[in-house]
């Protein structure tokens, strides 16, 4: 009888970081509208597909807000390209994706695995995790912050999952000691 041997990348030497990321979208089943991703060191994006929403709710509570975030990065792409965005701003880290909803994981991974062309493109990271947690973001202390922003819901995240952090590289200041708030 023979073995298979799998061959993979030396886990322990590839460099990983979370990225919490949040998603608004066009009702339950409908597209993605906007994603965000927001680094451990604040350093942000926030996409936005070129895409108007169908739904009611959606266009009076989510659209309204969807431009009101503080990203230092923004893109308006057509919903083909939010894929390739996701990819440039995740650059070749071996990320671990954390958000608060199985649904905005599924949202990640469809446009990230999604071409220009709308068809399948690879996503060649050596080794990707994902953490979702159960968690309510709000109310938070972040000075600011607008519900229903992908943005401003991943900087929520983020701060509810990590130690209260006070940096510039998101061009976000989160108030703590000695900070500016915008």
């Amino acid at each position: 009888m023979s073995s298979l041997v799998y061959s993979s990348p030396d886990v322990a030497s590839i460099p990983t970081e979370r990225v919490f990321i949040d998603c608004e979208f066009d009702g339950h089943d409908g597209p993605l509208l906007s994603i965000a991703l927001v680094r451990e060191t604040g350093d942000s994006i926030h996409i936005r597909a070129d895409i108007e929403p169908m739904d009611l709710w959606v266009r009076k509570n989510v659209l309204p807000l969807m431009d009101s975030h503080r990203a230092p990065q923004s893109a308006k792409v057509y919903a083909n390209e939010v894929g390739g965005v996701i990819r440039a701003f995740l650059g070749d880290t071996s990320p671990v994706i954390v958000a608060d909803s199985p649904v905005d994981i599924g949202r990640f991974c469809r446009a990230l695995s999604t071409g220009p062309d709308g068809a399948w493109a690879s996503a060649d990271y050596p080794l990707m995790r994902f953490e979702v947690h159960n968690v309510d973001c709000y109310p938070t202390d972040l000075v600011g912050a607008v519900q229903h922003n992908a943005w401003w819901d991943a900087m929520a995240l983020r701060r509810r999952l990590s130690a209260p952090l006070t940096d510039t590289a998101g061009g976000y200041d989160d108030g703590e000691a000695g900070g500016m708030n915008p």
